[in-house]
């Protein structure tokens, strides 16, 4: 029994082989279409090896793409082959955004965005894939909601530990911009509780437009927010908020 076992893993080891080397010849012949074998062969019968095996692909991939990028545009396959990728190594972040990104030159914008929410679902620590599907959504999506449709993915982003500042700055401006009032006083009060100088400039000047003129109603708006900050942050931006 054992040696038939390892006689199968070995046949499904050479047939991922094979695939990928057929693959490989279709490319250089700069075909649109190539062999994509589904997802499911691998995850049933060679488990152990589909992270080598998405490597693999992974390559072919990249190959493809640029082999059709400088000739005939064409990118027929493009998608199968990065949901091969994905489904055998959905941890694998880079396939996610770089895909995003070469849907878009395959005119595929809405694979472009399924592939993102499921990278985002795999990948709840990958704050770029999040920037990417907001960026994705405020330049190419149509109708009102896009603004706040791209802010919420900015915020989620802001919220994954290690994001850059710039990321809840552009989630503030989008919720600003999308008329979440209360939404957008949250987040540049949280870009100024860890931004740098350049981040709080731009956070008094955001705020003291979306607050109440009023003193008296900005010193309660002030007190009831809730945003961790230290007492020395606190006291820096209500005084440059309530400076007459």
């Amino acid at each position: 029994m054992r040696r038939v076992l390892v006689i199968m893993v070995l046949l499904v080891g050479l047939a991922g082989v094979a695939a990928f080397q057929l693959t490989q010849r279709h490319v250089t012949n700069a075909d649109a279409r190539v062999f994509v074998p589904s997802p499911r062969f691998y995850l049933d019968f060679s488990p152990s090896f589909r992270t080598t095996i998405a490597d693999a692909y992974w390559l072919s991939t990249v190959q493809y793409y640029g082999e059709h990028l400088k000739s005939d545009g064409r990118f027929d396959s493009l998608a199968a082959m990065l949901d091969l990728v994905t489904e055998l190594s959905p941890r694998f972040v880079r396939p996610y955004q770089f895909g995003a990104y070469a849907l878009l030159d395959a005119g595929e914008g809405q694979k472009a965005y399924d592939l993102l929410q499921r990278g985002w679902r795999r990948n709840p620590d990958a704050w770029q894939l999040a920037a990417t599907a907001g960026m994705l959504v405020y330049m190419f999506g149509k109708g009102e909601a896009k603004v706040q449709i791209a802010a919420d993915w900015y915020r989620q982003a802001a919220a994954v530990a290690g994001s850059p500042d710039y990321v809840s700055r552009l989630a503030a401006t989008l919720l600003q911009k999308g008329g979440e009032r209360d939404k957008a006083i949250t987040m540049w009060v949280q870009v100024y509780a860890e931004g740098d100088e350049y981040a709080r400039q731009k956070a008094v000047a955001a705020l003291d437009e979306l607050l109440p003129a009023r003193r008296d109603e900005r010193i309660a708006a002030l007190a009831a927010l809730d945003v961790p900050m230290t007492p020395d942050r606190r006291a820096e931006l209500s005084a440059a908020l309530l400076r007459d």
